[in-house]
């Protein structure tokens, strides 16, 4: 079992049950609330990452902004028929992932499509950022009113040219099945739920965004490794294909009392359609569950209570659910 939260409340029963002809012998009522962990089908919520930009090396690009770009480029040239730049890129996280707390994330992926895939054997790593940018509206235009290769923001330049990341946080993408062979187009997902429950990179992903970057030495003798990955500004393409974050939450307890001679409590992050029982237990040690409601979710929340009964002291429920 995973306890997902664990609450002891203490409590006094004396009358006004509903039903009964006597009071109840004053008594503490302890409410213990669990989750059975492996079970429980949690919530996924996928958002779409809008606020995206991409900065290049060559001389002439430096100090471009491509904060309205189709695409969110990672690549690097070769220094054989090229002049060995590179492109490296920049985004944001929703807002809305940092309104749930670590404990309640149990999966963040961040996902990014790629029409024609070009990266060979080479990786592309997503690198937490130590500096925030600022996406701007160019389309390789100038001058910038967002990132550059030079700048953060089209004015205040990088204390590293190319962008300040954190090197000791980082996760290599995995790339998905190729989709169509004829444009050897796939998703590429990173996992970064570890950077999202570890203070430090937690906090430099909600202060100042990830970069993607591909693996950039050594520099190809020929040819060009490139992951030319589809913004959210892209009109061709539908939301399915923008880039996204997906992310699986652990059903919540809220609202927890006990009041009126009825324990209470809501329940939210729930997964529409599956099943869901309550189980209820008077002593832990025995692990004597006992199903004591059944309900199919309509909702991500809903709310749930039962009736004290004479003679309960001890009271532990838990929740697990299947589709």
């Amino acid at each position: 079992m995973v306890p997902l939260l664990l609450l002891m409340k203490a409590g006094k029963q004396r009358c006004g049950l509903a039903g009964l002809g006597r009071c109840l012998k004053t008594a503490p009522i302890v409410l213990g609330i669990a989750f059975l962990g492996p079970t429980v089908l949690a919530q996924t919520i996928v958002t779409n990452i809008t606020t995206t930009t991409y900065i290049d090396s060559r001389v002439s690009n430096q100090t471009l902004n491509y904060g309205q770009a189709h695409t969110v480029k990672a690549l690097i040239n070769n220094n054989v028929t090229s002049d060995g730049s590179l492109c490296r890129g920049l985004f944001q996280l929703p807002p809305q992932i940092w309104t749930y707390p670590p404990e309640q994330i149990l999966s963040a992926t961040v996902v990014f499509y790629v029409w024609q895939d070009n990266t060979g054997t080479r990786n592309v790593t997503l690198y937490p950022l130590t500096r925030s940018f600022v996406e701007g509206t160019g389309y390789g235009t100038s001058p910038a009113d967002g990132a550059t290769w030079l700048t953060y923001d089209g004015t205040n330049l990088w204390t590293n040219p190319g962008g300040d990341f954190d090197s000791g946080w980082s996760v290599v993408g995995v790339k998905g099945p190729v989709l169509d062979p004829d444009e050897n187009d796939r998703f590429f997902s990173w996992d970064i739920t570890a950077l999202l429950k570890t203070s430090t990179s937690r906090a430099e992903l909600h202060n100042y965004g990830a970069m993607l970057r591909i693996d950039e030495t050594p520099v190809p003798a020929s040819g060009m490794p490139r992951a030319p990955f589809t913004s959210s500004y892209d009109p061709s393409y539908p939301p399915a294909y923008w880039p996204s974050l997906q992310l699986t939450l652990s059903p919540v307890l809220f609202n927890v009392m006990i009041s009126g001679g009825t324990v209470s409590f809501g329940i939210s992050n729930l997964t529409v359609g599956a099943t869901n029982t309550i189980e209820r237990s008077f002593d832990l040690t025995t692990n004597g569950w006992t199903a004591v409601s059944s309900f199919v979710a309509t909702g991500s929340s809903t709310n749930w209570s039962e009736t004290i009964q004479p003679g309960w002291t001890n009271a532990y429920y838990r929740l697990h659910s299947q589709e």
